[in-house]
């Protein structure tokens, strides 16, 4: 058992990610690919768009999952609905989007993507949308299977040859599976379609 094992506690800290976390991003998103490479599954075989992560963390929609100082992970979640998936009949502003969602092998088996997920589907309803969607890796079955096990619900695929992401999941917003860790949220902006700020009240949660 290593160091940051033993030092873990029963609760993760949720936090935005600041200006200086680009390349901490970027090195996650890293080890999220070779992890992938080595099961044999071809997603985000390419590096990092770090002016997108400059640009999310400027929003204030990137965050930093981390517990007794050690990173556990990273995920965005914000008002982007990508329109080559998501339709007007989905009526995409009434949902939340979460993206780069990913979790470092460090916290293997404690289920810190549960509590991501809880975190961001707990945002949506507090931002008074309906809906926390995902948008992911068409061929990546087992991610398309962890998302259904977490409440989501599989909307649709998108099979564009241009796009290699498309499998379409959804959950209720504020539906919360407490599978995992409880987490402290800290508080962050969010900004509506019209650039409006969005405040959440930080604090515990389940």
């Amino acid at each position: 058992m290593s160091w940051e094992r033993v030092k873990m506690g029963d609760r993760i800290t949720i936090r935005p990610a600041a200006s200086s976390d680009v390349d901490l991003i970027a090195s996650m998103w890293g080890e999220a690919s070779r992890a992938l490479a080595q099961r044999g599954i071809d997603q985000w075989q390419y590096p990092a768009n770090v002016e997108k992560i400059s640009h999310d963390i400027e929003c204030g929609t990137a965050y930093i999952v981390h517990d007794f100082g050690v990173n556990l992970g990273t995920i965005t979640v914000d008002e982007s609905a990508d329109p080559e998936f998501w339709t007007p009949e989905d009526a995409p502003d009434d949902a939340l989007y979460a993206h780069r969602v990913i979790v470092l092998s460090v916290s293997q088996g404690r289920s810190v993507g549960a509590s991501m997920l809880d975190w961001a589907s707990r945002k949506a309803r507090k931002a008074g949308k309906s809906w926390l969607r995902v948008d992911a890796w068409r061929t990546n079955a087992q991610l398309g299977r962890y998302y259904q096990r977490q409440g989501f619900t599989h909307v649709r695929t998108v099979d564009l040859p241009h796009r290699r992401s498309g499998a379409l999941y959804q959950r209720p917003a504020g539906v919360v599976t407490g599978t995992g860790p409880g987490y402290v949220g800290l508080e962050a902006m969010l900004y509506d379609s019209d650039g409006t700020p969005l405040s959440e009240a930080g604090g515990w949660g389940a």
